[in-house]
């Protein structure tokens, strides 16, 4: 029934708007309107054959000529901003809606071909946004060395590598990075976690960070890592590369 898809998909409804415009007023009320819309005009026949994709559809063609007139709206995210409008409807339709390639055909009115060749671009635009560079805060230099080529190999690059709080505070205010992978342990008497906090209230916001510590134990006298990822040495190469990636998505996260 109409009722029952509108109330399963609403909530997604309302992400899509409200991203596609920029702001949770306009998209409410963009979603209020064809809602209210279709209850109106619609026959009987009409909300029968109603499916997910059907009301997606109809949403996406009243956003289109609002979405028109906000494409530099600065409060969309700033991916969406390097997108077209169809690059960034197909983009959030993917990720909101989880549509397959005939759906997202059915929803914009572009052919398969065309669907696929968005979706490579945006593919393109996303991966370029989401590459960030890497502070590595680490006093063993082999173990720097190592981190450093495993920052690399997930995609991203390295911004810098200090060995004392006091190089990591430095390059912090030289270089652009979007991560900081540090050791707990900078020397006897500083952790890496003293670095951090310096770094954070220097520049107003806080980094992303991966602590990496062969004394996860004693997380109790640096204090808690709280929201930020913690592995454990000896540490798996894997893991390493999968906290890196999954520290960045979050942050990157269009739905943050």
């Amino acid at each position: 029934m109409f009722s029952d898809i509108v109330s399963s998909e609403l909530r997604s409804l309302r992400s899509y708007a409200q991203l596609l415009l920029g702001t949770p007023d306009e998209g409410d009320q963009a979603v209020c309107d064809v809602l209210q819309g279709l209850i109106e005009t619609a026959t009987s026949a009409d909300m029968g054959g109603m499916d997910r994709t059907s009301l997606f559809q109809q949403l996406d063609e009243a956003l289109y000529p609002l979405a028109q007139e906000r494409m530099e709206n600065e409060c969309t995210h700033p991916i969406l901003h390097e997108l077209t409008l169809i690059e960034r409807r197909v983009l959030l339709l993917c990720i909101v809606g989880g549509f397959n390639i005939p759906e997202l055909s059915r929803i914009t009115g572009l052919h398969e071909p065309e669907i696929r060749q968005v979706l490579a671009r945006v593919q393109t635009v996303v991966h370029a946004a989401t590459r960030t560079g890497v502070l590595i805060i680490e006093d063993d230099p082999h173990m720097a060395e190592l981190l450093s080529v495993l920052v690399e190999q997930t995609g991203h690059w390295v911004a810098g590598v200090a060995h004392t709080r006091d190089e990591a505070v430095k390059l912090a205010g030289e270089q652009s990075f979007g991560l900081i992978l540090s050791d707990i342990e900078l020397g006897e008497e500083v952790c890496g976690k003293m670095a951090v906090t310096t770094i954070r209230e220097t520049l107003g916001y806080d980094v992303p960070t991966i602590y990496i510590t062969a004394h996860p134990e004693r997380l109790e006298d640096a204090g808690s890592v709280g929201q930020d990822g913690l592995v454990p040495k000896p540490f798996d190469i894997w893991r390493v590369r999968e906290a890196v990636n999954r520290a960045i998505n979050v942050h990157m996260s269009i739905f943050a």
